[in-house]
């Protein structure tokens, strides 16, 4: 071998070996440290446990979560509102300060905490009513999403056999929903279309190399913090819409046309699911029209309790990311238009019920709305259904008025 070629050959090494020492020193980093452990490796973390009720609730373990598991920097003796619902007031894809409790904590000034996680609807905020009185709220807010709260109840009464007194005693819908069940599991068919969006490089592109990258990315420590790096010199660049984000998203709808719309409008950009939003929407799918009657009687019986307890129980309605841009969508897809006639449908069922049996609410969608009239996009640039920081400020914003009494900016902003 030639001097040049042994040189090379040292450099090769000396690389290999500083790497590996790195590693090695990011290892036992995160051996003692479980929050470097989970920034370095999010993926590794089990996100929640087994609960016998609830059938999962977040992980305790988890950085950035209390003893009780729940997503706050810790569990007071008492607060004075309680937040219930699902992932969408859980906060993901956003920092915990950016989720809209704890930006409605800083707007009153008054301690909020927040119980919501993902996969959870009214059904689990039931069971999660006597924990929640713990706190002695004054206040105990409902979030009721309409993207998939219905198949939620559904499932945690009918498939996890929680609270049967909810189940329907009309025989006929009992064997319409053992009909439908027969021909084709919901679950099943969620999961499916859960695992269709819920898409990484690999999945994407199916080679090879991707499946390296996927599995260097899930097991090296260096590889994490390099992700880490990355992600947030490209949020100073680029405030968190970057370009990179918005490439792979329009190249893997482009692919997966069936499950994806892309959606351009000016200043705004984003992917539509809508097939994936009405398998849990469908309200001509007899499972989804039972999850609907089950979510609004746990809401009333919540209502209920609160007004024994003596506590001011309110519910907000959060919509899908597909229905704060309807205005904006030209040549909406089949599957899109099925979805927003649904929606429509629900959202004025709920409101009926409500309107009632007494139930105060407000309703998100025109303060989410508001947003895009000011060139702010309430949701990220890819599939996540999620709101960004600024759609759960819109959030908050619309809760602060109406617990503080302000009756004409909140009907401004649409409880109608």
């Amino acid at each position: 071998m030639t001097i040049p070629g042994k040189r090379i050959l040292f450099c090769f090494l000396t690389f290999c070996l500083v790497i590996l020492f790195f590693e090695l020193f990011l290892i036992v980093a995160s051996v003692f440290s479980p929050r470097i452990n989970y920034l370095l490796s999010p993926n590794s973390f089990r996100q929640y446990i087994f609960d016998e009720a609830l059938g999962h609730r977040p992980n305790p373990d988890l950085p950035g979560h209390d003893r009780n598991g729940f997503r706050n920097p810790g569990v007071p003796h008492e607060a004075k509102i309680v937040v219930l619902g699902d992932s969408q007031t859980y906060g993901t894809g956003v920092d915990s300060k950016e989720t809209w409790p704890r930006q409605l904590e800083q707007l009153t000034g008054e301690t909020v905490y927040n119980m919501a996680f993902g996969g959870y609807g009214p059904t689990h905020s039931l069971i999660l009513w006597e924990e929640a009185s713990r706190f002695h709220p004054e206040i105990v807010i409902e979030a009721f999403y309409s993207g998939n709260d219905l198949y939620d109840s559904f499932g945690h009464i009918y498939h996890q056999g929680q609270l049967p007194e909810l189940r329907t005693t009309d025989k006929n819908t009992e064997l319409n929903i053992l009909k439908e069940e027969k021909e084709e599991s919901i679950a099943q068919h969620i999961s499916e279309m859960t695992d269709m969006v819920g898409y990484d490089d690999a999945v994407a592109t199916g080679s090879t190399i991707s499946s390296i990258r996927r599995f260097v990315s899930s097991h090296s420590k260096s590889y994490g913090l390099a992700r880490q790096v990355k992600r947030h010199l490209l949020q100073r660049i680029f405030h968190g819409q970057t370009e990179s984000v918005w490439e792979d998203a329009r190249k893997f709808a482009e692919a997966n046309p069936d499950y994806c719309q892309i959606f351009e409008n000016g200043i705004f950009r984003t992917i539509f699911t809508s097939e994936y939003r009405l398998s849990a929407l469908n309200l001509e799918d007899n499972r989804i029209a039972e999850g609907c009657r089950i979510a609004l009687e746990s809401i009333n019986r919540m209502h209920q309790l609160a007004a024994q307890e003596n506590r001011q129980f309110m519910v907000v309605l959060i919509p899908t990311k597909e229905r704060v841009f309807q205005e904006f969508v030209e040549g909406p897809t089949p599957s899109y238009q099925i979805l927003m006639k649904n929606e429509e449908r629900l959202w004025k069922t709920v409101k009926a019920f409500l309107e009632t049996h007494g139930i105060d609410y407000v309703d998100a969608l025109p303060s989410l709305q508001d947003l895009l009239s000011k060139g702010i996009q309430p949701y990220k640039v890819d599939y996540d259904g999620h709101p960004n920081k600024y759609g759960h400020q819109a959030i908050a914003d619309l809760l602060y008025h109406k617990i503080a009494g302000d009756e004409e900016t909140v009907l401004k902003r649409g409880t109608e």
